[in-house]
């Protein structure tokens, strides 16, 4: 009996080594993969590392520095500061932590994705990774080094150097997607249901994140404007294309006008049209919110239009018409009319404008300062979702490893 009891004893033991060896090893395989360094020279563990956070969730330096790497890239000739850099190391950590805060939001309210939505993500994602594949086979196809083992090869390279296995950059790729669904759930839901936002906090978040842009500090702490001359039908023309947003503020110097934009093949036409509404004939708003009205800023901007003696390029290119417009009373109407235009067809057109002064009504405080959240398209709903992502971004927090990868910039 006691040779059976230590024979259990020695089987029992013989076991239990053997599972630690087989641990010992599989522990001693993990960390050779895990240790392997990438492309940025990171191993797993820096990758798998949090690289911002806030609002309960979390992006690693992985996701960090996929988006990162995108973003650079549109920089890869450019001298920038570090100063620069680091807000673009900011502002891309901020972009990829939304991913996750987004969905996390929508949900928290009961918003789901639907069948097609979640079809539609997957396919996309499916697809950006065949086009991967797709452009290293082509490659080496027009190379003339293709093999399906040389694919793989390449393959797994180009996702070593990423930092992501294919599966991991895959489901990066498809939160993205989603992410968007998400915000657009958000959207939607907000517009609907209000956007639970008290009016005089976001007016006073509103000025106050305008305020900020409208001065700035030399390195002896001298404050002086950063506004530049031209800049306000500038950025309106820019902002019109969808390249930037509107100046949200009017310096001093402007005056207002209501204005119109006629665009006609003869100059009775012009004449007829300014007779009957100097004479009152015809009505001047009527006018300008009619089709007649070529103005395109009227879609972005409600009238009145600040203008500037060298700011006003966006609606005319004449100085004089600021002269007759300046020199007006409140309510009195002016017109101005460009030369005929001849195209190669033949066809001529001509530019005639009429403005009309009128009070400087559109800013918080007087004549110029911070334009109210009204006057331009999508403003307020701009700054609501503004808000909300402060709030939702209150806590974040970003880890050194942001400001360590710096990529191409490097």
């Amino acid at each position: 009996m006691a040779k059976n009891v230590y024979g259990k004893k020695k089987t029992t033991r013989n076991i239990l080594i053997g599972v630690i060896a087989v641990l010992v090893i599989a522990a001693a395989i993990f960390l050779i993969v895990a240790l392997q360094k990438d492309g940025a020279g990171m191993n797993c563990f820096q990758r798998n590392a949090t690289a911002v956070s806030a609002d309960g969730v979390k992006a690693s330096v992985a996701e960090y520095r996929v988006m990162y790497d995108m973003v650079a890239s549109n920089y890869a000739n450019s001298t920038l500061t570090d100063e620069y850099i680091r807000s673009l190391q900011e502002y891309t950590a901020r972009e990829t932590l939304m991913m996750k805060v987004y969905e996390k939001e929508a949900k928290a309210l009961g918003l789901t994705l639907t069948e097609e939505q979640i079809t539609e993500s997957e396919k996309s994602a499916d697809d950006q990774i065949a086009s991967i594949e797709q452009y290293y086979a082509n490659s080496m196809i027009q190379s003339g080094s293709y093999s399906k083992a040389a694919l793989d090869k390449q393959l797994d390279n180009h996702y070593q150097q990423l930092g992501m296995s294919k599966s991991a950059y895959r489901a990066f790729v498809l939160q993205s997607i989603q992410s968007d669904y998400y915000r657009q759930a958000l959207e939607a839901y907000y517009a609907e249901n209000g956007s639970g936002i008290d009016e005089a906090e976001l007016v006073d978040f509103y000025r106050k994140s305008v305020e900020e842009t409208m001065t700035t500090k030399d390195e002896d702490g001298t404050e002086k404007p950063t506004y530049l001359e031209g800049q306000f039908w500038y950025n309106m023309t820019m902002a019109q294309y969808g390249y930037s947003a509107p100046m949200r503020y009017v310096p001093e110097g402007f005056i207002y006008v209501d204005f119109i934009k006629l665009e006609k093949s003869t100059a009775e036409e012009i004449t007829q049209i300014v007779t009957e509404v100097i004479g009152g004939a015809r009505d001047f708003d009527e006018l300008m919110n009619s089709d007649e009205n070529k103005d395109t800023f009227r879609n972005i901007m409600k009238a009145p239009y600040p203008i500037a003696e060298k700011d006003h390029s966006g609606l005319y290119v004449s100085d004089d018409v600021f002269a007759i417009a300046n020199a007006l009373e409140i309510g009195q109407i002016g017109t101005f009319a460009e030369e005929p235009k001849t195209a190669e067809d033949g066809t001529t057109t001509i530019t005639a404008y009429l403005f009309r002064r009128a009070e400087g009504n559109i800013c918080y405080d007087g004549d110029h300062g911070v334009i109210k959240l009204e006057y331009f398209e999508g403003l307020k709903e701009a700054e609501e979702e503004e808000y909300r992502l402060e709030q939702w971004l209150s806590d974040i927090k970003f880890e050194d490893a942001v400001y360590a990868y710096k990529g191409a910039l490097g």
